[in-house]
């Protein structure tokens, strides 16, 4: 089984080896995502603590997330993607974070291993539905920009919530199936059914979210630039939707080649398994930096507070070249009004 060769399984023993491809070709039958790793040395014992900081640091980013923009600001069609993107992002941090807690001590035993599988459930459903959520925002913002007077008048009031809601059952669903045969069946799965699952999801992730996702940030991009021959500059939500869709593109770059080279051409995995996950930690932990970013003014040399900030990412109006020009917004407007829930 390829379990019992993931450096994981093996914390304490250094001098674990596993068999060649060519000695048993089926431990490297092993699920996507769920850990099952197959390196020669388990890795440094300082990476737990630097996935520790890093979680860490990114629980207190999207808590700061789902604090403003659940309850301080009032809501907006994408402050609805962007706090349920903040939950993923913190449940499957907070995974990672109680799975390194018990490497970093060795625990062992029954309920230890326990918590790593239901942290690796728990973590693969969570990357799931951040990795949905980034086509929605994606097509979202591309047709509100593009058609806006279609998209403002026709939308419908819950359809942030809707499709938010709809994507995590999609995650639900994907997680359990996934887990019935890669984990629940155990070796009768992992020779066939658990390849054809761990192929469908790569399959779901690569080559259709992310097309989904950038597709309608190249049309994003297009539009702008010709807006800005009339002296329209692209607005700080346009800047917010491109910078996540890029740190995901960017940091699952190791992910994706990995099980491309795996599937595709039988090679196993040339990057360690902790370097793909600490991959997906800085995405799930650099979005709270990305609303900072953007919704900073560089003209305001004292400190603002975050909930302007946030607000200020938001942004979606025009903002034309000359600043005496700027026509409002509906961000703009809800900035001067006492923070609630919108209808």
């Amino acid at each position: 089984m390829a379990g019992n060769c993931s450096w994981e399984a093996h914390s304490t023993n250094q001098n674990k080896m596993c068999p060649s491809m060519s000695e048993a070709p089926e431990l490297y039958s092993r699920g996507f995502l769920t850990i099952e790793q197959i390196a020669v040395l388990p890795p440094p014992a300082v990476t737990n603590y630097i996935f520790l900081l890093l979680c860490l640091c990114g629980l207190v980013g999207n808590g700061l997330v789902l604090w403003f923009f659940g309850f301080s600001i009032k809501r907006t069609p994408f402050s609805i993607y962007f706090l349920h993107l903040a939950s993923a992002d913190g449940i499957y941090l907070f995974s990672k974070a109680v799975f390194s807690l018990l490497n970093t001590g060795g625990f062992l035993g029954t309920f230890a291993d326990y918590v790593r599988r239901v942290s690796r459930i728990l973590g693969l459903c969570t990357f799931v539905a951040g990795v949905s959520l980034l086509p929605a925002i994606s097509i979202e913002r591309c047709v509100s920009v593009i058609f806006p007077a279609w998209y403002w008048r026709r939308r419908p009031k819950r359809l942030s919530a809707v499709v938010c809601a709809l994507l995590w059952l999609l995650s639900l669903l994907i997680t359990g199936i996934h887990n019935y045969f890669c984990v629940f069946l155990g070796r009768q799965a992992l020779g066939t059914a658990c390849q054809h699952m761990d192929i469908s999801l790569g399959i779901l992730l690569f080559l259709l979210f992310c097309p989904l996702m950038v597709l309608p940030c190249l049309a994003l991009i297009l539009h702008v630039e010709c807006r800005a021959r009339r002296r329209l500059r692209s607005t700080k939500l346009n800047h917010v939707v491109l910078a996540i869709v890029s740190v995901f593109l960017v940091s699952s770059i190791y992910l994706g080649i990995d099980w491309f080279l795996f599937w595709v051409f039988q090679i196993p995995a040339p990057f360690p398994e902790y370097v793909t996950d600490l991959c997906i930690c800085v995405n799930s932990s650099a979005k709270p930096i990305v609303y900072f970013l953007a919704g900073r003014d560089k003209s305001q040399r004292l400190w603002e507070p975050l909930r302007v900030v946030f607000q200020r990412a938001l942004r979606d109006g025009a903002e034309l070249g000359d600043p005496a020009g700027s026509t409002p917004n509906t961000v703009t407007m809800e900035m001067q009004c006492p923070p609630g829930n919108a209808s």
